[in-house]
């Protein structure tokens, strides 16, 4: 299994709430999130660390946390991204200047919207420093499946059949060394900034002689090498929620979820509600486990039960492994999805 740069990758709600999923990586200021449904278990500390957020659609338990989000962020001097369906960039123009603003000077946030639409994207940019001033938006072709990309990872982006405008994502991060978040919990030395550091001098095949101050102690880079980080291909995670799962669909959400060390997947219903997921357009705990085998992920993680299998959620769990073994559920965290 690939070794993992993030230090830690969190289903804030479980599997019985809001749908969203948080992911930070040692020493550096560049957390994701995926979706912007209740993250009141995040701390303003944790919401502050987003480097961008990630929104599949606009219904309420997969947005309503957008103002804690603000609220965390309004007051730093950064580029915070937001991908999401149509109607992105009005929604959240709309929500920002929604309030009153004091509009101090340090206050310089800048939310860089982006509007990803079947071969288009577009791209707004709300600046503080601006009064959120209506933007100009940018529109251009949007071919390639990638959204976001940093030299660390990538972000891949497709369009799923749900009742709203929605995406479904998947995260992949590049080849080469990553923090191995066991032995960065195992060592002495505890995550700063130096492992940013580190991990840029890796990357740059800098000597491993070359020498980093690290709380009082100088250590080599060959030794920090060996004790804390791990040559890798990376892994992947895919996050797919609320979709129909469709013979159209299918190859565009195995092609996504290819390979993924985890898939975080809709199981709203369990197999009896056929019509209800049809209707509704979410999938069955067993369809998620299909999408799970025909990828060839290592691991599912079910999410988003509906509420009224409260006291029954490990019958959905039962018929996803009836299909695929490797499934799991956080079902004792997080309040309940309306």
């Amino acid at each position: 299994m690939p070794a993992r740069a993030f230090s830690a990758v969190r289903l804030v709600n479980g599997s019985t709430g809001d749908p969203v999923l948080y992911l930070d990586y040692p020493g550096a200021h560049n957390a994701l999130l995926f979706d912007a449904g209740d993250n009141a278990p995040l701390s303003l500390a944790e919401l502050g660390d987003l480097e961008a957020v990630f929104i599949t659609h606009h219904h309420i338990d997969h947005f309503i946390g957008l103002d804690r989000i603000l609220r965390a962020n309004m007051d730093k001097d950064k580029t915070l991204h937001l991908f999401g369906p149509v109607q992105t960039i009005r929604r959240v123009a709309d929500r920002v200047r929604s309030y009153e603003h004091q509009f101090f000077p340090f206050q310089k946030l800048a939310l860089a919207v982006h509007e990803l639409g079947e071969g288009t994207r577009r791209t707004a940019v709300l600046e503080c420093a601006k009064r959120f001033a209506e933007p100009e938006v940018v529109e251009q072709p949007w071919i390639s499946r990638v959204c976001y990309s940093t030299e660390h990872l990538e972000v891949e982006a497709v369009s799923v059949d749900h009742t709203a405008p929605c995406l479904a994502f998947a995260l992949a991060e590049r080849s080469g060394f990553h923090p191995d978040p066991d032995k960065l919990a195992a060592g002495l030395l505890r995550p700063g900034e130096w492992v940013q550091e580190a991990l840029r001098l890796l990357r740059a095949d800098a000597p491993g002689q070359t020498r980093l101050d690290i709380n009082g102690g100088s250590f080599t880079l060959e030794s920090l090498a060996k004790q804390y980080f791990v040559e890798s291909p990376g892994a992947r995670i895919a996050y797919v929620t609320d979709t129909q799962w469709t013979d159209e669909l299918r190859p565009k959400l195995v092609k996504l979820a290819r390979g993924a060390w985890r898939l975080y997947c809709d199981s709203y219903y369990a197999r009896k509600e056929s019509k209800n997921a049809a209707q509704h357009k979410h999938m069955m705990a067993h369809q998620a486990a299909e999408l799970a085998r025909l990828a060839k992920v290592e691991q599912l993680v079910l999410v988003h039960f509906a509420p009224r299998y409260a006291g029954r959620y490990p019958m959905l769990v039962e018929e996803a492994a009836e299909v695929f073994p490797r499934v799991s559920a956080e079902i004792s965290r997080g309040p309940r999805s309306e």
